[in-house]
């Protein structure tokens, strides 16, 4: 008897969700259960769900907006599934994702996460350019050192491991620190929400890489990574990432340290510009950022 599998759907939008459900409900995996948290101001996704009649599927509505890390969370706590696997409700799953994804878990106890290649998708399901992010980890498929991993993801400053719906995990393995699962050392995440969860379970054991692309990652207007202000979190969140993941035991050695800061000293580049007029806080986290720069070397 196979693993029960959860793909959770933390959903909020109605513009893609149906081809999100319907990856879902295209998986050749057994059990499977199909969780949709409904944190929607509407009716249409309840009715697509409810119009599926199908017995894989469990609909919550959520009594009140619980938002990202809210909904996210609320999934996670209401999965019966041994194995999780999110699914944003603007991606898509390839057929085979969860069975090959499962198999790999189930196998190997080592393994704490299991992800692969990802396609990046337009907002007609067209086929777009990957990015550096998407850029395959190995030719083929492949298992790395968990912490090894997070340090190729961290001295980038780029996270290789993969969107909410690139990976799959047991739910056992995440242990979540108060009422966030996107919490980690006390900070909450947005921008590296989906990384501070990978880094967490991956400093303990092994990460899996599969070369076939089993998700499918969409880039449209409108997307969280695109609100005001998005940039600057990111740049305040890498600095915070690094550090807890350095207590943790990533970025063990001085050189990858410096490398880490370094590359996220290069994403701030424009507020680094001797003509760029800062605020405060963007002065404050410049200034921060070029100290610590400065002590590492």
């Amino acid at each position: 008897m196979h693993a029960l599998v959860t793909v959770a759907i933390p959903a909020y939008s109605e513009r893609y969700f149906g081809d999100a459900f319907a990856s879902a409900l295209a998986q050749h995996y057994a059990p499977l259960e199909i969780l949709v948290e409904d944190d929607s101001p509407g009716d249409a996704i309840e009715r697509t769900v409810r119009g599926a009649a199908d017995a894989r599927v469990r609909y919550v509505r959520n009594p009140r907006r619980l938002g990202f890390a809210g909904n996210f969370t609320a999934c996670f706590a209401a999965a019966h599934g041994d194995l999780i696997k999110f699914l944003n409700d603007d991606d898509r799953l390839l057929p085979h994702c969860v069975e090959a994804l499962a198999g790999v878990l189930e196998a190997n106890p080592t393994v704490m996460l299991a992800t692969s290649r990802r396609q990046v998708i337009g907002p007609s399901g067209e086929a777009l350019p990957g990015t550096r992010a998407t850029q395959p980890l190995a030719l083929a498929s492949a298992v790395f050192i968990g912490r090894e991993l997070g340090d190729v993801a961290l001295v980038n400053s780029v996270n290789f491991i993969g969107e909410p719906s690139t990976v799959m995990f047991r739910r056992s393995q995440l242990a979540v620190e108060g009422d966030s699962i996107f919490r980690w050392g006390g900070r909450d995440y947005h921008c590296l929400a989906d990384l501070s969860v990978w880094l967490r379970l991956m400093r303990t054991g092994l990460a899996y890489y599969g070369a076939e692309a089993l998700s499918e990652f969409r880039r449209h207007p409108g997307q969280e990574q695109d609100r005001a202000g998005g940039a600057f979190e990111c740049l305040v969140e890498r600095v915070a990432i690094a550090r807890e993941a350095r207590k943790a035991g990533y970025l063990a050695s001085p050189g990858a340290w410096r490398a880490a800061l370094a590359a996220i000293e290069a994403r701030a580049g424009p507020l680094l510009h001797p003509g760029v007029v800062l605020d405060a806080t963007a002065g404050a986290f410049v200034a921060e950022l070029e100290a610590e720069v400065a002590a590492a070397h």
